[in-house]
């Protein structure tokens, strides 16, 4: 199934589930878009603008709406019918979105606030802009069993960025990195870190390690978290643009992209997501003010 098409079929069960009032399972999710939960949340957030959980909520108000106006239905049921397990709460939340009473919109010509049904056929174009990212290279390694070895937190990707990274830097994690430099891999081109998720959990969490790539002896300095990485076929993929989040919001995009394109597909059983800050590509141009590139690892197999 192609890039494109397993997006549309998330939507498709997001929209089945819609009219009753399921909740939205994220294994489910994670299952059909073959990536974890959190990884394709983020994806949907990019492209919407809104999470998953806001759209099913705004796409029921939406049909609720439809409902009223042109059925004979009591209130209530409708309500439950969407989900809501009162009709407090449901002419709550239903005057929150629409700005006006369920009341009103049955008995008059008031226009719905509508939220259509979302699709992913025009990924290169989001809110109106077209992704500002693009694949610089992509090339496919061997890597030996390894490990990460450095800061680790559980966090979201929301609070990714200061929670990790402003605290690595806080604290001084780079300058203790010469505690290990003898065991870092050198297959690598030469970085100032990289941040490595694993252990995806639910639709927002993961672990995520601030650190480097070492051989497997190497020793674990005191407060720092390691990390097995298992040896197998591994995508390298670099994207450039001139600004950091235009690379970090679409950059699972682009690379499932890519590798589908090639012949691969992601490893979803031995999945983690590696972005990698090397000095030449991504803090020499930042110095000097021009486009830089982040490298992304991820483990990959051959499509069948």
């Amino acid at each position: 199934m192609d890039n494109l098409n397993t997006f549309e079929c998330v939507v498709e069960y997001l929209e089945n589930i819609i009219p009753c009032s399921d909740e939205v399972d994220y294994s489910v999710i994670s299952k059909i878009a073959g990536c974890p939960a959190p990884l394709f949340q983020r994806i949907f957030v990019y492209i919407t603008g809104i999470t998953i959980s806001e759209y099913v909520r705004k796409r029921r108000l939406t049909l609720a709406g439809y409902e009223l106006r042109t059925s004979s239905e009591k209130i209530i049921d409708i309500a439950v019918k969407y989900g809501f397990n009162s009709h407090a709460a449901f002419t709550r939340a239903f005057n929150e979105h629409h700005k006006v009473s369920p009341t009103h919109i049955r008995n008059g010509s008031v226009q719905l606030n509508e939220c259509p049904r979302t699709s992913f056929t025009n990924i290169r174009i989001v809110g109106g802009k077209r992704i500002m990212a693009e694949l610089r290279k992509i090339e496919y390694v061997e890597f030996g069993a390894r490990k990460v070895v450095g800061m680790m937190k559980e966090t979201s990707f929301q609070k990714a960025g200061e929670e990790c990274w402003g605290t690595a830097f806080r604290e001084g994690l780079f300058d203790r990195f010469q505690e290990i430099e003898q065991w870092i891999c050198k297959d690598i081109d030469d970085y100032i870190g990289l941040g490595h998720m694993s252990k995806f959990v639910g639709r927002d969490h993961f672990q995520y390690i601030i650190g480097k790539f070492v051989e497997l002896d190497a020793p674990v300095p005191e407060n720092m978290y390691d990390e097995h990485v298992p040896a197998g076929t591994v995508a390298k993929v670099w994207i450039e643009a001139d600004h950091l989040n235009d690379i970090i919001d679409s950059a699972y995009l682009i690379c499932s992209e890519a590798i589908e394109k090639t012949g691969y597909k992601i490893d979803i059983e031995n999945f983690y997501w590696c972005d990698v800050y090397t000095y030449e590509r991504y803090c020499t141009p930042i110095e000097k003010g021009q486009k830089i590139i982040l490298d992304y690892f991820l483990p990959v197999i051959k499509a069948e």
